[in-house]
Order: structure tokens, then C-alpha cells, then sequence
């Protein structure tokens, strides 16, 4: 028995594109016809209606890019103009919305529940990555009222809140490159550590590894110290404060290896980090640059910090992590502290 709305033959088309829009109708079941009546599967309690029980044939819904489902339903000029990818974050869809589609925000987020279903939620990004803890706001526009979630990566689990702590799972395969260089019994040193994705990875795929973690936000560090004890890590210290006032400090020359996931302003940073490696120490430095030179402005922050530390920086390696903009690209340099 599935749980359904019932309404008339005639008005059924028109309830079902407003069900489909609110993002509770279930896709699931194939809709029956009785007595002049229409019965649709629903996911929700959808205001006004009637919901009954009744005994529907279950469908395999395949999934597939949404923007197939709105063809039809949107015109030309707003399917041009529609995202057609979202950054999935544990059951969150999180969408853009262009401006000239906010009238259909609610039609696209029932299109995305409907071709993927595992999202239980979608939120539209609000605003740009801002504030002291670089956090890009969202709003629900679809399913359950929530912005908390349970993301898997590597094996392991991060519970996090869009609307309290950073979060990008576009880095899911740098974290994963990263744990594959990390050597057993390495210290490494972990600032703007977030909600613990770099640090507990790392930390569970090499167990003799000694990882520190320095996250400013109050929030993240809750999150952070959560995220340890349900991946259950125990080497990994939680440090809760301002890495530009705790480093270098009692880490000075501490760290065989150092992970800045802050792409941007990171280059403030350097001569706080940079003292904190060993000699021959790995630096990895995440960074903004051009779409034409994505590595040259990364590579020469990173030199010209070390040589105002005493040091000399070798780069060893540079790769592209995502496209950020056309114009923009985020990129990483491997840099090795002498």
C-alpha cells in the first residue's frame, strides 16, 4: 500500500505538475485511475488534499539527468539558462539558481528529487563564500527542512551543516591523493582544518600517522570532534583557534607534512605554516589562479615565503583541483621545504 493523494480525472494533470514542483510527488509508484478519480503516490502531506491508501505498482524510475525531466516544462530560454549540475553533499542537492529561474526553483528541485533518489533535500546557494569561517549560505527549497547532513567519503563519515561550517566535496579525490602520499609514522599538520575531512581521512588511511588539526570556527570544531570519535580516530588532536596566532608556536619545525585546504587568502598563512615543517618537510598549497596560469601565482607565493622564512621551497609537483569560473581554476602545488 502506498500513501497517495486522490484527485479528480480532470484536474489531474495540474495537481500532479504541482505536486512534482513541491517535490512530494513519489515517483516510485505508477498512478492509478478509479471511479473518475486519479491517485498519486506522495512522498509528504500535501496541504489540502485528500491522502488515502491504496495498492500501487511500484516502478523502477531510472535515474538520469534531471534537466531530461523539465524538457517541456521549461522554455528555450530557461533551459539554456538552467545549472544542470549541483554539488551533492550526504543527501543535499546543493543548486544554483539563476535569478531569471527563481519563479522555478521549486519545478527544478522536483526534477532533481525525482531523476536522483537519494536526495532527500535540495538547497539553493544563497549567496557567495563570506565571513570569517568562509561559509556560502543556502536555503531549502525542497524535502526535509534541514541543512544537516551525513557525508561518506574514503569510508569514513563527516556530519556537517551547510549554514554553519565550510564545506566543498569537490576535494573528495585530492584528500584521497593525499593519503596516499602520507608515509607511516608522519606528523602531519592540518590548519583551516574545517570539519576534519583531510585530517580524518588521512588519519584513517595511515593509523601510525600523527594528525593536528586547527579550525577557528566554533561550530566546524564541534563538527571536527564528532567526526573523530564516529570514524574513530585516535590520532588526531582537535585544535580549536587562529592559526595565525597558534602557529608556529610549539609546532615550529613539527611537521613532516602540511595541508592548507584555504584556497583563498592562504597566501597570508605561509610564513605561519611554512616554519612548522621539518626540513624536507611537504607543503600542500591550495590556491585560486588564472584559468591561463593556474600554477605560476601559487608557485611564487609559495618560494617567496619560504626565502622570507630562511627557507628554500622546490616544487615537485602542480595539478588543476577543479574549474572554479571560466576565468578562475583552483589548483594545488606540491612544494618541498628545505
Amino acid at each position: 500500500m502506498a500513501k497517495c493523494v486522490r484527485v479528480e480525472r480532470g484536474n489531474a494533470e495540474a495537481e500532479r505538475r504541482k505536486l512534482l514542483a513541491a517535490g512530494l510527488l513519489d515517483n516510485s509508484y505508477a498512478p492509478a485511475q478509479s471511479a473518475g478519480f486519479v491517485y498519486f503516490a506522495v512522498k509528504g502531506s500535501p496541504s489540502g488534499m485528500e491522502l488515502v491508501e491504496k495498492k500501487l505498482v511500484k516502478r523502477a524510475v531510472a535515474a538520469g539527468p534531471f534537466a531530461a525531466m523539465l524538457e517541456g516544462k521549461l522554455t528555450v530560454r530557461e533551459m539554456a539558462a538552467l545549472v544542470k549540475s549541483f554539488d551533492m553533499v550526504g543527501d543535499i542537492a546543493v543548486v544554483e539558481v539563476p535569478p531569471e529561474l527563481e519563479a522555478k526553483e521549486k519545478l527544478i528541485a522536483g526534477a532533481i528529487m525525482g531523476a536522483h533518489r537519494n536526495v532527500l533535500v535540495v538547497a539553493k546557494k544563497t549567496g557567495g563564500t563570506s565571513g570569517e569561517f568562509r561559509i556560502r549560505p543556502v536555503s531549502v527549497i525542497a524535502g526535509e527542512q534541514r541543512t544537516s547532513t551525513l557525508y561518506r567519503e574514503g569510508g569514513c563519515g563527516f556530519e556537517l551543516d551547510l549554514n554553519e561550517t565550510y564545506f566543498s566535496p569537490r576535494l573528495g579525490t585530492e584528500r584521497g591523493r593525499l593519503c596516499a602520499l602520507v608515509k607511516p609514522g608522519e606528523k602531519v599538520l592540518v590548519p583551516f582544518a574545517g570539519v576534519g575531512p583531510f585530517a580524518i581521512r588521512i588519519a584513517k588511511a595511515v593509523p601510525s600517522a600523527h594528525v593536528v588539526g586547527i579550525e577557528l570556527n566554533p561550530q566546524a570544531c564541534a563538527f571536527f570532534r564528532r567526526n573523530v570519535a564516529r570514524n574513530r580516530c585516535a590520532n588526531v588532536d582537535v585544535v580549536e583557534g587562529d592559526a595565525a596566532k597558534l602557529l608556529p608556536g610549539k609546532y615550529a619545525g613539527w611537521a613532516d607534512r602540511a595541508a592548507m585546504p584555504l584556497p583563498k587568502d592562504a597566501a597570508e598563512f605561509l610564513a605561519n605554516v611554512i616554519p612548522c615543517l621539518k626540513r624536507g618537510g611537504m607543503l600542500h598549497y591550495y590556491s585560486f589562479g588564472s584559468a591561463d596560469a593556474p600554477f605560476e601565482a601559487a608557485e611564487k607565493q609559495v618560494k617567496e615565503a619560504a626565502s622570507a622564512c630562511g627557507r628554500e621551497a622546490r616544487v615537485v609537483f602542480s595539478r588543476v583541483v577543479r574549474p572554479y569560473s571560466k576565468e578562475t581554476e583552483q589548483a594545488v602545488v606540491d612544494a618541498e621545504i628545505l
